[in-house]
């Protein structure tokens, strides 16, 4: 019993961990985030005066997320929702969960 939880805990930190770093290569994320610093800052920063959030020390896993939600329509089709929709096709720009992925990992490597 005492080894089951054992291995249960250890399988659990394994996959929290495994989702801590972003997958992606942050080397190609840097040039895919050009476009992103337009609005969200040069270091990830936001810029307020255009209601663009800070991006720096954001989970890698949940801006991926946003993303794919800007990506697919799940935000950013509210017509009262006009950041949103700026945000939308901007993502757009990123052709697949890779490049996602690599935007993301740039990202962490800007701290927060």
């Amino acid at each position: 019993m005492k080894l089951k939880f054992a291995l249960a805990v250890t399988a659990l930190v394994s996959v929290v961990s495994s989702g801590a770093m972003a997958a992606g290569d942050p080397v190609r994320g840097k040039t895919l985030y050009a476009t992103c610093g337009a609005c969200h800052g040069v270091n990830g920063e936001g810029l307020e005066a255009l209601n663009a959030p800070k991006l720096a020390g954001q989970e890698p896993w949940y801006l991926i997320r946003q993303l794919q939600n800007f990506k697919s329509g799940v935000r950013g089709t509210n017509p009262r929702d006009t950041y949103g929709m700026q945000m939308a096709p901007m993502a757009q720009t990123l052709v697949d969960d890779q490049a996602m992925e690599d935007v993301a990992a740039y990202i962490e490597t800007l701290g927060g």
